[in-house]
């Protein structure tokens, strides 16, 4: 069950009021079909320039991912923040995830944070490259983190979902039992979006 009950949304952006309206439209069309449809719902009139860039949509799906996902009880247990290390080279994509500080999930504060690899305490890792991913593998130090990155095969190296921007949308992978290995339950709903299961 996702945290909250709700929807998929754009953090900071969407009515409350239309998240019923996506629910119906999330069991027959793909993710990006459904961020869209609640972005020309949301922007009036809708142009080019209202859309989201693609920083902010994997920043809108990073959101998504951790309200449809049930963490480990024991990793967030006696934590009243919720901290989201990220590991990027693009700097609109650094401050698009930066900009999700202070948003909530799980009755937590979220808080985002450049990886320094000295001692970080990570409930959530973001990377975008191979070369940053087998650097933080190697050093196994985020063995209870959820992972995501956006680089292809992220979820064959080991990573729980990765996300694919594509001509014809957003799509993303969930390495299922690399999650259940962590403790990590991906919601069904969640599941039924992605494009892959790695199980």
């Amino acid at each position: 069950m996702p945290q909250g009950g709700v929807g998929f949304l754009l953090p900071g952006t969407w009515s409350a009021r239309l998240m019923p309206i996506l629910m119906r439209f999330l069991g027959k069309f793909r993710l990006a079909a459904a961020f869209m449809l609640l972005a020309g719902l949301a922007c009036t009139p809708a142009t080019a320039q209202d859309m989201p860039s693609e920083q902010s949509l994997r920043a809108a799906m990073v959101f998504n991912f951790l309200k449809f996902t049930e963490f480990p009880p024991e990793s967030i247990a006696n934590v009243q923040r919720m901290r989201l290390c990220i590991a990027v080279g693009d700097v609109r994509q650094a401050e698009a995830l930066l900009a999700l500080s202070g948003r909530r999930a799980w009755s937590r504060e979220l808080v985002v944070v450049r990886l320094s690899g000295r001692g970080d305490d990570c409930h959530v890792l973001y990377v975008d490259s191979r070369q940053r991913w087998g650097a933080i593998e190697e050093q196994r130090i985020f063995p209870h983190a959820l992972t995501i990155g956006d680089y292809p095969g992220f979820a064959r190296d080991g990573g729980m979902i990765e996300i694919a921007l594509q001509e014809d949308g957003a799509r993303f992978d969930i390495n299922l039992m690399g999650g259940r290995r962590a403790g990590f339950r991906f919601s069904p709903q969640l599941l039924r979006l992605a494009r892959h299961v790695h199980e």
